[in-house]
């Protein structure tokens, strides 16, 4: 593929690309790729503490929309952006996203009714794929032998974002109120985009014919839209409600006639043969759940922390936010540090070995969690085994795509990952909420949950990431992505423009 002018793009030698060392410009390209996405989870952190002062200031009892919009546009959007990075190169797509992004919270800012917020957080919804594109990004611009460990410190950096986000969020939040940290996430998305158009090369096309399946991508990621809303509504709306059933069955519906809808594509928008290949339905599923675990878990302990402590009616720890910020340093560093250790010596090691014994610990740590949680000590210890797993898991997620994938199918396995992520992180929110409900008293039309409940949501977790683990265990031996890639990146180094 020749180089255009207009597309910076990273000299790699061929004996760099054989030796696979850093250099500066590759760690600048991994923190061009790492801060636009690990950006999404500091906005769900800055966006959770927003909420109050959000339905304080329009005066509205519908504040819960102000994230699921960005979630449901989200969700709708991820199988064209997967499509459309395969079609023309995921940088002209990342800058697409992340300028709407900027422009969305930017106009959620200045907003002057809530439903112009929620016009605001819907535009910024667009950006909400990044992830898709940019773990898939890691395998085109990377020398092979770096790209397990570039993809585990990229989602090893999550930790990171935990571990600072809090005091952030209540800083922004105390001094300029909600928003404060919208006006920074709008910043930080505008910088974002600065990072992709100055560091990040065009990606190689994996996709050459010119033909797009709307209708199929309208119907998968509306069928995924609407299972995603129903799970998020039915605590509130009853699981037996009829609002609740039509929207899951209109989903479901829709993800069966998108089946249909592909088979007599003549331009699929998703390859449905990848996804039938055993390997590849393993690591998407196992990654899935256990991502979900790893991401949902954290923000469900920081209920617990927050909730008031009524002997008799609440179980909750009843911190501050920022006592919750101090306590949770020790957790987050751990799932940090583990993430970047793992990532370093990942290529040396049988990847679904060390995904396996990062999902018994995790697993392990969750129970533990659910037994004891009472104290700031008894938290810390076992939170701190729990994210001794979560740190394998957000490091190895990502290669365990790699090894079942090849270079042009990378945007659809990370794609079709952070689907999952979505759908599954729905379903077990739902399911930790319906836990909590079953052990709970309310008192003037406010819930307060006991402590059966609290262990029940950390023991689903630890459920939840056994079965990822026994998944894991059919999961084939994982192929290494240096001699393919090489060969390709050869391939395309002589193939005409």
């Amino acid at each position: 593929m020749t180089p255009t002018s207009s597309s910076p793009q990273l000299d790699l030698a061929p004996g760099a690309r054989a030796d696979g060392r850093w250099t500066p410009r590759l760690v600048l390209l991994l923190i061009a790729l790492a801060w636009p996405t690990q950006l999404l989870a500091a906005g769900g952190i800055l966006g959770a503490n927003a909420m109050a002062g959000v339905a304080q200031t329009f005066h509205t009892t519908q504040v819960a929309w102000f994230g699921l919009t960005l979630t449901l546009v989200s969700t709708l959007l991820t199988p064209f952006v997967i499509k459309l990075g395969d079609l023309y190169g995921k940088r002209r797509v990342m800058l697409a996203m992340t300028a709407l992004g900027a422009l969305g919270e930017a106009l959620a800012a200045l907003a002057g009714s809530f439903w112009l917020v929620l016009a605001g957080r819907a535009i910024a919804g667009f950006y909400g794929p990044f992830g898709a594109l940019s773990f898939a990004a890691v395998r085109d611009v990377f020398p092979p032998r770096l790209v397990k460990s570039a993809s585990g410190i990229m989602g090893s950096s999550v930790g990171l974002v935990a571990l600072v986000s809090p005091f952030l969020a209540g800083w922004l939040v105390d001094t300029w109120g909600y928003r404060g940290a919208l006006w920074f996430l709008a910043a930080a998305t505008a910088a974002a985009f600065a990072l992709v158009a100055l560091l990040v090369p065009e990606t190689p096309r994996h996709a050459f014919d010119s033909g797009f399946d709307w209708l199929g991508g309208v119907v998968l990621g509306g069928g995924l839209t609407a299972v995603v809303y129903a799970t998020g509504q039915g605590q509130s709306w009853g699981w037996s409600d009829a609002r609740t059933l039509g929207w899951l069955g209109a989903g479901v519906v829709a993800l069966v006639v998108f089946l249909f809808v592909e088979r007599s594509s003549a331009h699929p928008i998703l390859d449905l043969r990848v996804l039938r290949r055993r390997p590849v339905a393993l690591a998407l599923t196992a990654g899935g759940l256990a991502q979900t675990v790893a991401f949902t878990m954290p923000g469900l302990a920081i209920l617990l922390a927050l909730y008031p402590h009524i002997p008799g009616v609440s179980a909750g720890l009843g911190w501050t936010a920022q006592h919750n910020a101090v306590v949770s340093v020790s957790w987050n560093l751990v799932m940090f540090g583990t993430g970047l250790l793992v990532s370093r010596y990942l290529r040396f090691f049988d990847t679904r070995k060390v995904w396996c014994a990062g999902l018994v610990v995790m697993a392990v740590g969750y129970t533990l969690v659910g037994f004891y949680h009472g104290n700031e000590l008894e938290l810390i210890l076992t939170s701190c085994v729990a994210n001794l797993g979560a740190g394998v898991v957000v490091a190895g997620a990502p290669a365990l795509v790699v090894g079942v994938v090849s270079r042009d199918e990378q945007g659809l396995g990370s794609g079709m990952l952070n689907m999952l992520i979505s759908l599954f992180g729905a379903i077990v929110t739902a399911g930790a909420y319906a836990a909590l409900a079953a052990d709970s008293t309310v008192v003037d039309g406010t819930a307060f949950y006991h402590d059966t409940g609290y262990s029940w949501v950390f023991w689903l977790g630890a459920l939840v990431t056994v079965v990822a683990l026994l998944l894991s265990l059919f999961i084939p031996p994982l192929k290494e992505t240096s001699e393919d890639d090489d060969g390709r990146a050869e391939a395309e180094a002589t193939r005409p423009a």
